[in-house]
């Protein structure tokens, strides 16, 4: 379309850098919990069809694991799609609480 205009919509302001970079860090870390999630299931149902054949010991690890992985990101994932139109402030608290939620996760089934 010759001499069509690119409306910007000002109705939503710029967020500044940092909310920003926490935003994408929050959903990052969502989607990776969903990833490693359905990675480890997947893994975990087909492990003792294959695990035998190599000579090595059945699959080890928690049920509860996987589960939780998949619903935190699920969770998180959805927190993230509700606080997409909020102000800063609002959108900053729940990126941090998801982010929190995420490394609690992570520290529990993986590092203790």
């Amino acid at each position: 379309m010759a001499g069509s205009v690119c409306r910007v919509d000002e109705s939503s302001p710029r967020r500044p850098a940092a909310v920003r970079w926490i935003d994408g860090l929050a959903g990052l870390l969502t989607a990776g919990m969903l990833v490693v999630g359905a990675v480890w299931l997947v893994g975990r149902l087909l492990a003792p069809s294959f695990v035998p054949a190599a000579g090595a010991a059945g699959g080890s690890g928690p049920w509860w694991g996987i589960g939780l992985h998949l619903l935190v990101g699920a969770l998180g994932e959805f927190a993230l799609r509700r606080r997409s139109n909020r102000r800063a402030g609002p959108r900053l608290v729940v990126d941090l609480a998801v982010i929190a939620t995420v490394a609690a996760v992570l520290w529990f089934v993986w590092g203790r």
